[in-house]
């Protein structure tokens, strides 16, 4: 359990109550970006941690809206996790190719989930989090929009605003790519 040291005993106690309510739906939102049970309690413990220092945001800990930012900060911490374990396994990988055919290191091919989710998770927050809540959690259009408390069409305005957003992004990240190909 993480311990607050510089909150109000108020703030200790809702902590806590978050804590008890939230943390296995916080471990399967990870463990469903993840696919593994470890790293997702390491983010779990890491939005944890993160939550303790923005308590002030949190008003009610039975509020939809409450679950919903303990979600988006879980989904985001695994995120990261997940982005940094497959950069390292990705360039320890290809470091190792490279030595074995003695190929000059001067060129290292992008790995595209790496670019998919810096893309997800640099979209603006209002369709990053309706786009994980509808791709990462799986849930439907109307569980959304109650969950976000917003109507189910402005959901589906959000969900095909966000996949222009990053169809528009990757193309332009393949045309960089090709441009570096030919340089």
């Amino acid at each position: 359990m993480i311990f607050l040291t510089t909150n109000t005993p108020e703030d200790k106690r809702q902590f806590t109550v978050l804590y008890e309510k939230y943390r296995h739906l916080m471990q399967k939102t990870a463990e469903d970006i993840l696919n593994d049970r470890f790293l997702a309690e390491d983010a779990v413990h890491n939005a944890f941690i993160h939550l303790s220092g923005h308590m002030d945001k949190i008003e009610e800990p039975e509020s939809p809206r409450t679950k919903r930012y303990l979600i988006t900060i879980t989904k985001n911490t695994a995120i990261d996790i997940y982005r940094k374990i497959n950069l390292q396994n990705h360039r320890e990988v290809y470091l190792d190719d490279l030595r074995k055919k003695d190929v000059p290191m001067t060129y290292m091919e992008t790995n595209m989930e790496n670019e998919v989710l810096y893309i997800l998770k640099n979209l603006p927050a209002k369709y990053r989090d309706i786009f994980l809540l509808k791709y990462s959690s799986c849930l439907e259009n109307s569980e959304i929009a109650d969950l976000c408390g917003i109507q189910e069409g402005t959901v589906r305005q959000r969900i095909s605003r966000g996949k222009k957003i990053i169809g528009e992004a990757l193309k332009k990240q393949e045309k960089c790519n090709r441009k570096m190909k030919r340089d």
